[in-house]
């Protein structure tokens, strides 16, 4: 029983063996370094196409010439595309989105892996506190604009990663202030917040769309040990937490979420939430709390301006 092997420290590519994903479309959001880029690797190696969606082109097409320089022949290079995606803009965001669905392809596995962990306050073009509007938003819009690709792949599966930063959520009913408008910024919180809705929108998406064949998880991946370094203007900084010899490196910060988006025995039902390589308890009391989830998602409906 491969579940049982499986653990903290185990790979992505070994909860991936055997796995066969030929003729199946992923798109990875943040896949130039880090968690993202190693996911894609590993989902390529299994035959899957996958588009790299980033900000920055020029480190996105560095990254994919990395993937396939290390591959050795075994990805073979029209598996992997690129897509410009700017999270820190809605506009951008939808511009992105409608691009992925003029290709007219199926989507059998969407990623959202990228995010920001930063404690300084920071606001998006938009005007949202930016792990709101990064972690959440732009990823809860992105995934409302691929239904369609998602849909026709009768079968699809949405990953949001999380984290057990949720534990640090200062989140309620109401939603009050979800802006961070009317009380001093703090950082963990406001991470934590944005983790918790990632759970929360990964719940809420299987419930409206497990009829069309769309399941959703969320992922812990670990405290992983990825890049800290931040671009020029500092707007995104890798997720980063005080180097620990409990860190994961990349290789088993991916393996989590690679997991849950291929494994067979989770394809038919979703809003599960996974750390480890295997189902776990999230690690706040109102992570399943049904109606937070659907409140969450009217309110970010009107928050993106999206016609449902």
């Amino acid at each position: 029983n491969m579940a049982k092997r499986l653990g903290k420290r185990s790979t992505a590519e070994q909860v991936s063996q055997g796995a066969d994903l030929g003729g199946k479309n992923a798109l990875v959001t943040g896949t130039n370094t880090g968690l993202g880029k190693e996911t894609t690797r590993v989902l390529a190696l299994c035959g899957a196409n996958v588009t790299m969606a980033c900000r920055d082109p020029v480190k996105a097409e560095k990254a994919r010439e990395d993937i396939l320089l290390g591959a050795s022949g075994a990805i073979d290079e029209s598996q992997l595309s690129l897509l410009e995606l700017d999270l820190n803009s809605l506009d951008k965001t939808q511009q992105a989105a409608e691009e992925y669905c003029q290709r007219g392809e199926e989507l059998h596995l969407l990623i959202n892996n990228a995010g920001i962990m930063i404690p300084m306050e920071r606001r998006t073009v938009d005007g949202f506190e930016a792990h709101l509007g990064i972690n959440h938003l732009a990823h809860f819009l992105f995934t409302n604009l691929l239904l369609e690709p998602l849909t026709a792949a009768e079968g699809a599966r949405v990953i949001a990663l999380s984290s057990l930063a949720m534990s640090f959520a200062s989140l309620k009913h109401g939603l009050k202030d979800i802006n961070w408008e009317n009380r001093k910024f703090s950082g963990w919180p406001a991470y934590g917040n944005s983790k918790l809705m990632n759970h929360l929108f990964a719940r809420e998406l299987s419930k409206r769309y497990e009829g069309n064949g769309i399941v959703a998880h969320a992922v812990h991946p670990g405290v992983v040990s990825t890049e800290l370094a931040r671009d020029q203007n500092g707007l995104f900084s890798m997720i980063g937490v005080l180097a620990t010899p409990l860190m994961k490196n990349v290789e088993q910060g991916a393996a989590t979420q690679v997991l849950a988006a291929i494994s067979p025995e989770y394809g038919d039902s979703g809003g599960l939430y996974f750390k480890d390589c295997r189902v776990a308890k999230p690690q706040h009391k109102l992570a399943n709390d049904g109606a937070l989830a659907e409140e969450l998602w009217q309110r970010s409906v009107e928050l993106v301006g999206l016609e449902e």
